[in-house]
């Protein structure tokens, strides 16, 4: 334990990341005390200070759902710029921006399993290659859940969203997110 947090193994692409209280940060990412004292300024109203207030924290939620810190970035990046495009016509941008998120990291899985369905004779030390439970424990048991066990998962647990928050932003009923959580605490029972 350093300084309250516990640090884990280093990411595939190089980043380490610690737990913090209410989830995790990638170690590279420590706020400053200037952020830390912006930590209680009200809601953004420009395009510009809800990029600076929620990118980091997006960046945090894609690299569990999506199990590489660079890949993430990509995701978030790409969910502010269609953000950017509609800004004018959304009205919860926070919302909008945080169910793009979402939605990239599904298709991001998506694409991975349709590149690994081609290649199936590709290497298996490929730098290119998932998380595995060597390197990071916590991304390579969140890997063994489908997208949507993994989303509910990551919402409920890292973000400690309501049942009817979760529904929204993944898409389904509230009533299909927990019976959703059940089965899959009960596949991460099975891989420990």
């Amino acid at each position: 334990m350093t300084s309250g947090a516990a640090r884990l193994a280093a990411m595939d692409d190089g980043a380490e990341v610690e737990i913090v209280p209410g989830g995790f940060r990638l170690a590279s990412e420590r706020p400053t005390d200037v952020e830390l004292d912006q930590a209680d300024a009200p809601s953004p109203t420009t395009f510009s200070e809800l990029y600076e207030a929620q990118f980091l924290p997006l960046v945090r939620l894609a690299t569990l759902l999506t199990g590489r810190a660079e890949t993430a970035r990509d995701v978030v990046q790409d969910a502010f710029v269609h953000l950017h495009v509609k800004w004018s016509t959304v009205q919860n941008p926070a919302a909008y921006v945080r169910r793009s998120v979402v939605n990239g990291s599904r298709s991001h899985h998506r694409r991975e399993a349709r590149r690994r369905r081609r290649e199936t004779d590709r290497p298996a030390g490929d730098a290119d290659a998932p998380v595995t439970a060597g390197v990071d424990h916590t991304l390579a048991t969140l890997a063994t859940l489908n997208h949507r066990e993994r989303a509910i998962v990551v919402l409920k647990f890292y973000e400690q969203r309501t049942e009817h928050e979760i529904a929204e932003i993944v898409g389904c009923r509230p009533g299909s997110v927990g019976p959703t959580v059940q089965r899959a605490l009960a596949k991460l029972r099975e891989v420990q």
